[in-house]
């Protein structure tokens, strides 16, 4: 009867608390994460801007630009109202209010803290653009080669740290600890966030240290902590993009490339 009809129905969807009652025609994305996700699951058409920060693929650049993500022009938005605005960082609940009232429904998906959250992003954004049924379908399936790309290289880093801006190490509970546990086992797996206690380290001698690129060989080599490491004293120090882990999107999957160069030239 008429219920099963609407329980088979695409729409409305409901993501993160905002209901989307129709395929949207027109959508702003103000995050460079999201916005790419938005291309590689094949709804860049539907975009009409972008936020200040996002810089891929190329074609995004053509897109109108509506400021960075923490200070949007919302005005402009207004005035070129989308039917939907995607954002990874919060809009005051006042903002998004007068945004739902004109009709913008404004999306908020947060930065994912493990493979699992990063996997519900797909699904989300596909649910957006696309519907309940063939929308997740298509985002999951796109997640999966990712993830797929990852399980199925031959790398092991053996124990590792994950060593980031001022010089901390990420806890179990960090996207960075997610995706490299799929080559490894983290020695700062027990801490949160990136409170780890490095001396522990002396202990349980990592086998690989991998570090965030906005660090040099140098900063890790003149750390005390670090710098007296059997690995790093051994060479086995991996410099990745720490773009991976800020904006994540399919290219995390590059990662394999960088673990592998850097072991190849050791």
């Amino acid at each position: 009867g008429a219920a099963d009809a609407a329980e088979m129905s695409d729409y409305p969807v409901t993501i993160n608390n905002t209901v989307i009652s129709e395929k949207p025609a027109t959508a702003i994305c103000l995050s460079n994460s999201l916005t790419e996700i938005i291309y590689e699951l094949g709804y860049g058409d539907r975009l009409i801007g972008r936020g200040s920060y996002c810089n891929y693929p190329e074609d995004v650049l053509e897109l109108a630009d509506y400021g960075r993500p923490a200070s949007p022009d919302l005005d402009a938005v207004k005035r070129a109202a989308p039917d939907v605005l995607i954002t990874a960082t919060a809009i005051p609940n006042i903002d998004t209010v007068a945004l739902s009232d004109i009709g913008i429904s404004v999306v908020y998906i947060p930065s994912p803290h493990s493979l699992d959250e990063f996997g519900r992003i797909y699904k989300a954004v596909g649910m957006i653009f696309d519907g309940l049924f063939e929308g997740s379908e298509r985002g999951i399936s796109e997640y999966y080669k990712i993830t797929n790309a990852l399980v199925s290289s031959d790398i092991s880093l053996g124990k590792f740290v994950y060593i980031t801006e001022g010089l901390a190490a990420a806890g179990g509970d960090t996207f960075e600890s997610s995706v490299l546990s799929v080559f490894g086992t983290n020695s700062a797996a027990e801490a949160s966030g990136y409170s780890f206690d490095k001396t522990a380290l002396a202990e349980d001698q990592p086998d690989t240290v991998i570090v965030n690129s906005e660090l040099s060989y140098d900063d890790i080599a003149e750390d005390s902590v670090l710098g007296g490491l059997e690995a790093v004293q051994a060479g086995k120090i991996i410099i990745i993009d720490n773009a991976y882990f800020e904006s994540p999107s399919g290219r995390i999957k590059n990662i394999i490339n960088e673990l592998n160069k850097t072991e190849e030239e050791q």
